[in-house]
């Protein structure tokens, strides 16, 4: 063979293996614009190279020139392929408007122009010299020529830039390293081809060029950077397909075929080989055949693509030779030819089907795999029923009971299968179930859903929420069915704790208020006999939670729950309506009788229980008739505010529900209403001080005041102190009145101070809700301090309800007050809860013996009194004492043998104003004299 077919050949292989790599590359992803250009660059190889390869084996030299011309197409538009390829796959965004892709492609027009177009410019582009390796262009190094030089190199080096740089930039390594797969695989293919085509061409003549074989290094590393996904190029690219087999392929093909033209010349050395030319052409057209029908089966799309390709043009080639030279020689070939396109077509065909097929198949028995986990793994019980037993079928009996429903019912598969959801079903809800199950089968409804429990082997129930419907697997059964249960057994226990926590209070057990008005509400039209509510209002338990803990305090209420809870009867029905308040709700019942003898039994049973603490509790009845309200919210209120009533009364008697009461409660709401509106600022005068004086009996002077606050209302007129502070505690506004009435004490001590009287006192009365409050010291310094007044010079006056509290936590507070100066005094001795063994236990300074004491002295003969006592038991516990409510003569003696520090009553003076108190100071001298005399005088 001569050398230059052999170098025509080469030239067709490389075309044949660019064409097919970029068509492939353009087919796997038409869309992106990398891939169209990859397309584009391969296909102005091909050209090139074809060009090249019949240029070589022309029969003369216009021949040679003409497929010259026609190559240089190709390798004229290759450069800016390259660089527009680059630019894409670097993320280079300078191509922005049409005159930048004008500039970018200018060069190639040029280049086409000069070399491809016949043109005065440049009339002789090439010089062709025939040499053994066929016909070779002789460069003359011209103008053109060097034009076209610095293009190639220029766009050469610019793209090897921009993939460098790009290279650098990224983070991803495996692109990194394609990159530099890329980059250096151009810059052999530039260095070798300058080398081949520019330097030896110029100095030996006959050496061809090659420059499209060359090309075929960079491309083929492209496409190998394609197969691995990198660069971001192309998507779907075959990755199973082997190039080198491809290559292999194509170029044993085109060797064949350059065999087939060349067989009949006696020169070449095929004439020895003994073998008939039909035959050996016979031999070359199947081998040729063979190949074809190989890449097709073997290397996938891209084989079958080669395959077409190799055949086109083998067809073509041979039809052409037919028309030239009217021989019958190529025909067998033409139909070979045909025939493998057909065939290598229905491969495709075939495999494509196929391929569908087992994609079908597969997609098929994954979801077969799918479907069996879900039946298998669901968190739901799943079972097929037929009618009210279990399905059994062969080809569906592993899949007709989940193991969740297994473990739901708790039985196995077998045990399941020798009986029906009848005989597991709970009894009571059987009934229920059927009625549902027999509309069903009816066609009434396609499905539906329930609660109801099932019975467990051991006897236990557990709750399932049930699902049902049609399943149409096996015939038409109307009463076939899927049923899908979830245990839902913890959910109707937290339900059932839910709904018992909200009816029920959790300390006694015993129905709420709700569950009361409920009932209360259902019974307003139903003919109920007699009926009434009786409450047991046990507040005063309160004051021994703050003696003795909060557990002492629930641990009675429970207790004393549980005695009232016995003496219901089959008519009552005891609720606990809030922490302190116990409600009887008594339906007919024979009449008062009754509920006195009721009364009775709740004041004993209490009574065994509180009066060991002194204290007690109230009844309040409410006869519920026609009168009363059809409204159990407003019943109730009005049996609180008869409890509320009863215990103001101040007995144990129970108290029976009056208009009168509501009118009570009016003007305590108006009044409550009033004081509200003095805290937030409005008619303050409302609220001011009286002082009454404080007589150090031993000094004959008045060494303090004691403030009295006054509420003088807009409806009532003058309210008792008693019952505005415990309207005032009782509505959670006692620490913001207590503040403003601290406030006003201490302005009089200030205008005491201004006035000369530094000695002078001034005692605060102090609800024990406010000394308990954590803010209160720091808020009473703040005001003492603001004021600039002596801490030494305030007393804080706690009423004896201070005993029912803890007294660690007072006794914290108490010195508090004791280490920045202000002393502490016990207002009302002698009666509740006031005792010296708990006296003993507070840190307080002095103690004001309760009037009670003192008006017993009138009656008393002054041995049988204990006053004196009192006296001296307080010294013994380092407190002075103040008797209070002092209004003769001789009561005073009585405390003056007795040696009471301190007086204050009517005998001397009534509470004051300050104008009034500041004048009283004036002239005590003469107002006491008389009085405080000493006995011998």
């Amino acid at each position: 063979m001569r050398a230059s077919s052999i170098v025509s050949m080469l030239f067709f292989s490389v075309s044949a293996i660019l064409f097919v790599s970029g068509l492939f590359t353009l087919d796997s992803n038409r869309r992106a614009p990398a891939n169209r250009l990859f397309f584009a660059l391969t296909s102005s190889i091909t050209i090139w190279s074809c060009g090249m390869a019949l240029s070589t084996i022309a029969a003369d030299t216009v021949s040679s020139e003409l497929w010259r011309r026609f190559s240089a197409v190709g390798w004229g538009s290759a450069y800016a392929f390259f660089l527009h390829f680059i630019l894409i796959i670097t993320d280079n965004s300078i191509l922005r408007k049409w005159w930048d892709y004008s500039l970018l492609y200018l060069p190639a027009f040029i280049t086409i122009f000069a070399f491809a177009i016949p043109n005065r410019l440049n009339p002789i582009p090439y010089v062709m010299n025939q040499t053994a390796y066929g016909w070779i262009n002789v460069a003359q190094h011209n103008a053109w020529d060097w034009i076209f030089y610095i293009y190639y190199i220029g766009y050469t080096f610019t793209g090897l830039f921009l993939l460098y740089q790009w290279s650098r930039k990224t983070s991803d390594r495996q692109k990194r390293k394609n990159a530099y797969i890329v980059f250096f695989s151009i810059v052999a293919a530039l260095i070798v081809g300058t080398f081949t085509d520019v330097i030896l061409s110029s100095s030996f003549s006959n050496i061809p060029q090659v420059a499209p074989i060359i090309m075929l290094v960079p491309i083929l590393s492209m496409y190998h950077v394609l197969q691995k996904g990198s660069l971001n190029i192309s998507e779907g690219i075959d990755k199973k397909t082997s190039y080198l087999t491809l290559s292999i392929s194509v170029l044993l093909y085109v060797i064949l075929s350059a065999i087939q033209v060349t067989s009949p010349e006696k020169r070449d050395g095929l004439s020895q080989i003994p073998i008939s030319e039909p035959v050996l052409r016979g031999i070359v057209v199947q081998t040729q055949n063979f190949i074809s029908i190989y890449l097709a089966l073997k290397e996938n799309k891209p084989g079958y693509i080669t395959s077409v390709v190799l055949n086109v043009f083998s067809l073509v080639g041979a039809v052409v030779f037919f028309v030239k030279t009217k021989l019958a020689t190529p025909i067998p070939g033409i139909v070979s030819y045909i025939g493998v396109l057909i065939i290598v077509t229905l491969i495709k065909d075939y495999r494509e089907k196929n391929s569908t097929y087992v994609k079908t198949i597969n997609t098929q028995a994954v979801r077969e795999r799918f479907f069996y986990n879900v039946f298998e793994r669901a968190p739901v019980g799943i079972a097929i029923f037929r009618g009210t037993e279990f399905m059994i079928d062969e080809e569906f009996n592993d899949s007709n009971i989940n193991p969740e429903y297994q473990r739901i019912v708790g039985r196995t598969k077998d045990e399941l299968q020798s009986t029906d959801w009848v005989s597991i079903t709970h009894p009571d809800d059987l009934e229920k179930d059927k009625k549902y199950f027999d509309q069903f089968v009816n066609g009434e409804m396609d499905s539906y859903s329930h609660e109801k429990r099932y019975i467990k082997p051991d006897g236990s129930e557990i709750w399932a929420n049930v699902y049902i419907s049609r399943f149409d697997g096996f015939g038409n059964n109307p009463a076939d069915h899927i049923s899908i249960i979830m245990d839902i057994t913890e959910r109707k226990q937290m339900e059932e704790t839910l709904k018992y926590n909200n009816e029920h209070i959790l300390l006694t057990g015993l129905y709420n208020r709700n569950v009361l008005e409920k009932v209360l509400n259902e019974d307003m039209n139903v003919p109920c006999g007699n009926r009434a509510l009786v409450c047991v209002n046990l507040s005063g338990v309160y004051t021994l939670r703050l003696r003795y803990g909060y557990q002492y305090g629930q641990s009675m209420l429970k207790d004393i729950s549980a005695s009232l809870r016995s003496l219901c009867k089959s008519n009552y029905r005891l609720y606990n309506t809030t922490e302190y308040q116990f409600v009887y709700y008594l339906r007919g019942y024979d009449g008062e009788a009754e509920l006195d003898d009721l009364c009775e039994k709740i004041t004993d049973t209490v009574s065994t229980f509180l009066d060991v603490h002194g204290i007690g509790a109230t009844v309040g009845i409410l006869l519920i008739d026609e009168s009363q309200p059809k409204d159990a919210d407003t019943l109730l209120g009005k049996l609180m505010n008869t409890s509320e009533m009863a215990i103001k009364r101040g007995d144990s008697k129970p108290l029976y529900y009056s208009p009168d009461l509501d009118n009570q409660l009016a003007r305590e709401n108006e009044i409550s209403q009033e004081i509200t509106e003095i805290i937030e600022g409005t008619k303050v005068e409302r609220l001011y001080m009286m002082f009454q004086p404080i007589i150090d009996i031993k000094l004959k002077k008045v060494c303090g005041f004691e403030a009295l606050a006054r509420l003088n209302s807009d409806k009532h007129g003058m309210v008792p102190p008693w019952e505005f502070i415990s309207l005032a505690e009782k509505t959670n506004t006692i620490n913001q009145l207590g503040k403003r009435i601290i406030a006003l004490s201490l302005s009089f001590l200030k205008r005491l101070k201004q006035e000369g009287h530094n000695d002078i006192s001034v005692s605060i009365n102090i609800s024990v809700i406010q000394i308990l409050k954590p803010s209160f010291v720091s808020v009473l310094v703040e005001m003492i301090n603001e004021m600039d007044l002596d801490p030494n010079r305030v007393s804080i006056e706690l009423t004896e309800s201070v005993f029912a509290a803890e007294i660690t936590e007072l006794n914290k507070v108490l010195n508090e007050l004791r280490n920045i100066g202000v002393r502490i005094e016990i207002d009302d001795f002698g009666i509740g809860y006031s005792s010296f063994g708990r006296e003993r236990d507070l840190n307080i300074d002095c103690m004001k013996i309760d009037r009670s004491f003192i008006e017993r002295l009138s009656h008393l003969k002054p041995d049988q009194a204990i006053t004196g006592d009192i006296i001296a038991m307080a010294h013994k516990l380092k407190q002075c004492v103040v008797a209070e409510g002092v209004e003769h003569k001789m009561q005073l003696d009585y405390l003056r043998i007795h040696n009471c520090d301190k007086v204050q009553g009517y005998l001397f003076s009534k509470p004051l104003s300050e104008d009034e108190a500041l004048e009283f100071l004036v002239n005590q001298e003469d107002m006491l004299s008389v009085l405080l005399r000493d006995d011998e005088t």
